[in-house]
């Protein structure tokens, strides 16, 4: 054996020989400590790391402030794969990482440098994965720790233990598999200015049973999260059933079920229940037929029911016309608020491929539906409300009357979340309505998709229809492309409540882009403009777009995007003006250099006061990237400037330099 081979193979051996000979026995599979003669180890991988971080800032304008941080890493990544016998009957991998951390910052006020250390490690083992047995099985055994301890008494200690057995049920017509997980974090935190120690000391279990068929999916759930502070309760328990069924009969013909119940129970208590219909019936070679039925009941504080019904026809003339007509009855119930509404739909679609050379797209619906609402003085509660942020960082929400105290947002992912002041600003518009306003060079990009949950005043009793108009048109000669769409919903009160409850909408958009493609260079040149009503509050944005993609060779690709975008609004009118600039480079192979130029401005007025705004934001850097035989490289510089400017007094200006590198060289 090779000496580079010496101690993964000698800790390894031991960690196998410690789980196997403790005669883990799955149903009348026993794993013999002599099956270790036949230990074959894979070729050991050991990387060497080391990273440095450095970032400078300076503010001026109402408060001066500067400060410098720097945060460098050395360790070293192991490693080390094997089976016993083959692959197929027991496989392993582990992975051990030790990281060596010191942290340094300097700012007017304060000087503190802090050092601790990083133990992560992995080990994962697999049996009788590909063999003849009904049973096989997984572990997996992972801990993350994060120790800090700094020189003016701040503490950072994070550790999270993991453990995992699953049990798979190899039969072909359900495959099953039983998993039991154990996760305990235990955390320590304690800032610079506080005695105090945050303690967290959690231990969640989760039992799953998860099955799938040709035509039904199972999956079972059962947490329990222990919070062993003393000083509060978090405590709490969930348990979770997601079952669907599909069942095909005929021709395109099938019935989809759904049932999903949520149960939690102790801190944060709420219950939630989905049941759901859908059968789809092909009738003719150019009609079918879609029937809906959705239960929906979530409980928290308060109880929420929803009733849905829905019946719509598909009529296909020739291969270019689809026809819908649609049915559907909504009620929805809660202690301060019932809602009934019926809605009939007819929706055409055409669409012809070529069309003297064009792609042409054609659509046109009408509806209408009647609302009974009956309502008392009381809260709603909206969870989730999904939003995509624009160009401009501006949106606005659903519901009107809200309590901005009660917004939280969030990533669609869940793992975030955002800060007000840092990462969003909350605004209110006329009409009653709130906009979310994103902050420039925070954690929100454009095109990311937030969830935001809220409070909002239930509105009054009312009784009103709806008629809704929409069209489409489109098409695309592959240099030109122009489309424009419309949609408006327009409100009539019967009794009840005045009108200016009502919420009348209009969303109207209008595309033109013109391209070329010249080889491989792409330009564009795009106008568009998008007018909004909601709520009595309109809004009206103008964007135009120019983009080039340059390939001047194999080793340089040019790449510019300019956008400008006007914004009108009652009361305030924003400019925003947008420039990004990036070149490729591949000056020797495994070597990319990446230099990119960045220029954002928003400018506001408030036409009823006057209160300029002006928010300029500009990143300017490089980053390279080289990788030769062993040793992999990134290095990068950016330097960030931030200037605010709200008339007549108030401007800051904070400018940010950040460098890092990250050198990382394998050894075997």
């Amino acid at each position: 054996m090779n000496r580079s081979f010496i101690f993964p193979a000698i800790f390894c051996r031991s960690v196998l020989l410690k789980t196997i000979s403790a005669g883990m026995v799955f149903g009348v599979f026993e794993v013999n400590a002599s099956w270790l003669e036949n230990l074959t180890l894979y070729p050991t991988k050991v990387d060497a790391v080391i990273s440095y971080e450095r970032t400078d800032n300076d503010s001026s304008g109402d408060k001066n402030h500067s400060s410098r941080e720097t945060q460098s890493e050395a360790g070293a990544r192991i490693s080390q794969q094997g089976h016993v016998l083959d692959p197929g009957i027991a496989w392993f991998l582990l992975n051990f990482e030790p990281t060596y951390t010191r942290d340094e910052f300097d700012s007017d006020t304060l000087t503190e440098d802090s050092s601790g250390d990083i133990l992560n490690y992995l080990f994962q083992l697999g049996l009788l994965r590909d063999t003849p047995d009904p049973f096989s099985y997984d572990l997996t055994a992972q801990r993350i720790s994060n120790n800090t301890s700094g020189s003016l008494g701040s503490l950072y200690d994070n550790v999270i233990d993991s453990k995992q057995v699953a049990v798979n049920w190899k039969t072909k017509a359900f495959p099953m598999s039983f998993i039991y997980k154990e996760e305990i974090l235990e955390q320590d935190f304690r800032t610079i200015d506080s005695n105090l120690v945050s303690k967290r000391d959690e231990v969640l279990q989760t039992w799953s049973i998860t099955g799938r068929s040709s035509k039904l999916n199972l999956r079972l759930q059962h947490k329990t999260l222990d919070d062993r502070i003393t000083t509060r309760n978090n405590d709490h328990q969930l348990d979770q059933a997601i079952l669907n069924h599909q069942l095909p009969w005929g021709r395109d013909s099938e019935l989809r079920s759904r049932f999903d119940f949520y149960d939690r129970t102790g801190f944060n208590a709420n219950e939630r229940l989905t049941v759901e219909e859908i059968a789809r019936i092909r009738h003719t070679d150019n009609l079918f037929s879609r029937s809906s039925l959705r239960f929906n009941s979530v409980t928290q504080s308060i109880k929420t029911e929803e009733k849905f019904a829905k019946f719509e026809l598909n009529h296909q003339l020739y291969s270019n016309l689809t026809s819908t007509a649609s049915m559907n009855v909504k009620s929805r119930e809660s202690e301060n608020l019932d809602e009934q509404s019926k809605y009939i739909d007819l929706d055409s679609r055409y669409q012809k491929q070529n069309f003297y050379g064009a792609l042409v797209n054609a659509g046109l619906g009408v509806g209408y539906k009647e609302t009974d609402r009956e309502s008392s003085v009381g809260l709603i509660s909206i969870a989730d409300e999904s939003h995509v942020t624009t160009l401009s960082g501006t949106f606005t929400l659903n519901n009107r009357f809200i309590l901005s105290a009660s917004i939280i947002v969030i990533s669609d992912d869940g793992t975030l979340v955002y800060v007000e002041g840092i990462d969003y600003e909350v605004n209110s518009l006329s009409g009653d309505l709130t906009e979310i306003l994103t902050i420039p060079g925070s954690r929100i990009n454009e095109g990311d998709t937030l969830l935001v949950s809220y409070q909002a005043s239930a509105l009054p009793s009312q009784e009103f229809s709806t008629t809704q108009t929409r069209y489409n048109l489109g098409f695309d000669l592959g240099w030109f492309q122009f489309s424009h769409m419309d949609r408006r919903s327009d409100d009539t009160l019967k009794s009840g409540a005045d009108e200016s409850f009502l919420n009348d909408s209009r969303n109207t958009v209008t595309n033109l882009l013109f391209r070329w493609k010249v080889k491989g260079n792409d330009f564009r040149v795009g106008a568009e403009r998008r007018y909004i009503l909601a709520g009595g509050f309109d809004s009206t944005i103008y964007t135009y777009q120019q983009s080039l993609s340059w390939l001047y060779s194999s080793k340089t690709q040019l790449n510019l995007t300019a956008t400008e975008a006007f914004t009108e609004q009652e009361l305030r009118d924003t400019d925003l003006y947008s420039l990004d600039l990036s070149l490729d480079l591949k000056p020797y192979p495994g070597m990319t250099v990446r230099p990119t130029l960045g220029y954002w401005k928003r400018q506001d007025k408030d036409g009823l006061t006057a209160v300029k705004r002006d928010d300029e934001f500009i990143s300017a850097g490089f980053r390279l990237h080289w990788k030769y035989r062993k040793v992999d490289m990134n290095f990068s510089y950016f330097h960030n400037q931030r200037d605010i400017n709200i008339e007549p007094d108030s401007k800051v200006r904070s400018e940010e330099d950040r460098v890092m590198f990250k050198l990382t060289r394998r050894f075997l």
